[in-house]
């Protein structure tokens, strides 16, 4: 309930704005908070924000920003071309949410005006007009997710989710254009999709371990390049997080190859058991390496420069010149260890 009270305030102080300051065609607005609210939130992951703070060229915001803007520079950056238009690119949005990140500390009509007159400082026409323009329209795309949040509350359900990712994405198809649409959300709607996609997979009661993860596979292969390092990232912090509680549990090698066919797929899993067994023949390698060693020191025949020399001999025999360089490194870990 209390959310619901701060959304109905919010979209007042936000209708009080626009009617009172914004030019004439620009439509009832809505503003952002410092977290995006309209990402689909599942049960399983959430990615961090893409659009954490980063320095920009001419960062110099009119107005004083209040006091948590302390050590920050605006993220993201407003570009026009030789002729004066504007560049649409996805740093538009994240200007925007910088700046509006102030709402809570500050009235909403402040927090627009800076907007508005950063955008003034920054651009030429017509490109600060147009830019003006993609303002009011996001303000208004803001406003209407607020309506949208109280008609389709966060669920569990697969398919309400599905329902609110359709109405999120006609929501913004409705009020900006197919570019401006692409450009500020297209990333957002397909990690949207993936979470989602990846959350029914796993839960799909019709498939095996290793049909999740050949469906998983596809899901993957299907992502646009840009998120395909960002959500292989994420699935690992999810599968090191699980497997640890796999290991705690007491699972079997079978119930970690199940879990990572499902979290992270069935490629992935396969280059997982090669890496591990490989780990296990190293780690054999360096024991018995390490048990000769130990029958060296031990010899009552060999002095200690022999000793010495037998076991470089021995390291030489067994490991190569890199591989030398890893068993030196793990010899210094056990003998920290026992220290």
């Amino acid at each position: 309930m209390k959310f619901i009270a701060a959304l109905f305030v919010l979209t007042l102080l936000i209708g009080i704005v626009m009617n009172g300051s914004a030019p004439p065609d620009s439509e009832p607005a809505q503003t952002q908070s410092r977290t995006e609210n309209d990402r689909i939130n599942t049960s399983e992951t959430r990615l961090p924000e893409r659009s954490a703070s980063i320095p920009r060229p001419r960062t110099d915001a009119p107005g004083r920003l209040p006091g948590s803007f302390a050590g920050t520079q605006v993220d993201g950056r407003l570009r026009a071309d030789a002729a004066g238009k504007l560049i649409i690119d996805a740093e538009i949005r994240r200007v925007f949410d910088y700046f509006l990140a102030s709402i809570g500390e500050e009235p909403l009509e402040t927090s627009v005006n800076r907007l508005r007159r950063y955008i003034g400082v920054q651009l030429p026409a017509p490109a600060a007009g147009h830019a003006t323009q993609l303002l009011s329209q996001y303000l208004n795309y803001k406003r209407q997710l607020l309506m949208l949040e109280q008609q389709h509350m966060q669920q569990a359900d697969i398919d309400a989710m599905r329902n609110r990712l359709h109405a999120v994405q006609q929501l913004r198809a409705g009020i900006f254009d197919e570019l401006v649409h692409q450009t500020f959300f297209g990333l957002d709607e397909a990690t949207d999709r993936f979470m989602l996609e990846r959350l029914a997979i796993r839960h799909d009661p019709s498939l095996d371990a290793s049909g999740k993860g050949a469906a998983l596979d596809r899901l993957r292969n299907n992502l646009p390049a840009e998120l395909q390092d960002p959500m292989a990232a994420q699935m690992q912090v999810q599968l090191r997080e699980q497997t640890r509680a796999l290991a705690a549990s007491g699972g079997n090698p079978t119930d970690l190859r199940q879990l990572r066919q499902q979290l992270v797929g069935n490629a992935a899993a396969a280059r997982l058991e090669q890496l591990d067994a490989k780990r296990q023949a190293w780690q054999a390698r360096v024991t018995a390496y390490r048990e000769e060693k130990l029958r060296i020191e031990r010899s009552q025949g060999l002095g200690q420069a022999d000793k010495r020399a037998a076991i470089s001999r021995l390291a030489t025999e067994r490991f190569t010149e890199h591989e030398r360089q890893r068993l030196q490194a793990a010899e210094q870990l056990v003998a920290a260890e026992r220290g």
